[in-house]
Formats: C-alpha cells, structure tokens, sequence
C-alpha cells in the first residue's frame, strides 16, 4: 500500500513537471521570435571560423630562436627525427637499435610528442638546380637534365608524391621568462639527442622558419607554398624592387 501512494505521488510530480517544462519553453520560444532573428547554424559555424587563429586554437603567441611560445608559461621546442632504415639493418644491428631506443626512453624524465605528418614532396630548388647546370652539359644530357626538370616540375604542381615526416616535440612549462626555458629546453634536446644516437635516430632542432612553416602545413594540408618562402620575397618589408624592376634600371 506505501509503495502505491509512493508511486502515485511521483507520477504526479513528473506530470508536474512536465507541464510547468512546456510552458516555460513556449514562453521562451515566443520571447525569441519577438527578438532580433537568429543567425542559422550555418553562418555561426562560419562566423567561428572566420575568428579562429592559430593563437586560438594552440594557443601559440611566438616563435623565437626555434622554440614555440604559448600561454601560460609553456615552451616547445620542435625537432626532426630521421634514422636509417631499420629492415635495410641485419638481425643484430635491428637488436641493438631497439635495446638503445629502450634505453633511451627509459632514462627520460619528462614527456615527450611525436608527432608523424604527410607532406607533399617540393622538388622546386631540385628543378631550379637542374635547370641551372644543363646548360653546361653536352646534348644529350641537356634535354635528359631539362626533361628531368620539367617531369619534377609536374611532380610537385600535381601533388603526385608525399613523404611521412616524423617530429619530436619537447616540452618544458615555467615561469621564469624565455631565457631560462630556452637553456632547458637545449640541455633536454642534448641529452635525448645523445641517447637516441645509439639507435641510430638523428634529432634535428627546427627553425624558427621550419616551424611557422609546419604549423602552415598543419593548418593547410595539401598546399606547399610556405610562409618563410612569402617572408624572404619582401612579404614582411615596407617596399621591395622586384628583380624586372631592377635590371630595366
């Protein structure tokens, strides 16, 4: 019998609710329509993304000596990882690569990111170089060189070949300004280069060019131009005097 009266009180209750719910939404439905019109979903996407930046989304505020600057007191320094084929490696050497590699990790103290993209492979300073030196070369090497020129030329303008980069991101987080993260940053980077050397992995610090340029590549997959490439045509400059400009002087 209690649990009856329990039950018929609840389901009072929950009808209740209910109705109290529904009057409140029409009202507030009613208010809306008597506003200003509400933009579609959309254009609010779109309005959204139109705001983003690269700050926004990682937080970044600078790129200073190769080392990425975000908020909050967080450094980054960005590495290239190459090593040499491991299956082109015999039995005992693949063994020692992954007892030094095992090693190496082992010893770290602080968290590290790996981080593997697909690029387009650039061949334009190949192409520019070939075409450069045919012009030394005897008749039949000149029109291999320039056909060879011309096939990488298509190569990079149809997107027809890309490569896996792998990058090492080491991190460290204070408060004591970018000097003192920049020392750290470098003794980790020399400490992990040196133990990973053993498993025949190069680590490579990037520049400060070769990063905005991966955070371009990140944000904008499929294209190859590069922002250091716009910065060193004058982008950045308050005039330039382009090269038809100079020889017509």
């Amino acid at each position: 019998m209690v649990f009856t009266i329990v039950f018929l009180t609840l389901s009072v209750l929950t009808g209740a609710g209910a109705w109290l719910y529904l009057r409140w939404d029409a009202a507030k439905q009613a208010g809306e329509a008597g506003g200003a019109p509400a933009l579609p979903a959309k254009d609010k996407a779109k309005s959204k993304k139109v705001k983003e930046s690269v700050k926004d989304i990682w937080e970044v505020e600078d790129v200073r000596r190769g080392v990425l600057v975000l908020s909050g007191g967080r450094y980054r320094l960005v590495c290239r990882v190459s090593s040499a084929d491991f299956w082109l490696l015999s039995d005992a050497e693949q063994n020692e690569v992954e007892d030094a590699a095992a090693a190496a990790l082992l010893q770290l103290t602080f968290p590290v990111q790996f981080l593997v993209t697909s690029q387009a492979v650039d061949t334009r300073a190949a192409v520019e170089e070939l075409r450069e030196k045919a012009g030394d070369l005897p008749g039949a090497l000149q029109e291999l060189a320039f056909a060879r020129a011309e096939y990488l030329a298509a190569m990079t303008q149809e997107k027809a070949a890309s490569a896996r980069q792998a990058y090492l991101v080491i991190p460290y987080d204070t408060v004591k300004g970018f000097e003192h993260a920049y020392g750290e940053l470098q003794a980790r980077l020399a400490n992990l280069a040196d133990a990973l050397a053993g498993a025949k992995v190069r680590v490579e610090p990037l520049s400060s060019e070769a990063v905005v340029d991966l955070l371009s590549h990140l944000l904008n997959r499929g294209r190859i131009w590069r922002p250091s490439e716009a910065v060193k045509r004058g982008v950045m400059s308050l005039y330039t005097v382009s090269e038809r400009s100079a020889v017509n002087a």
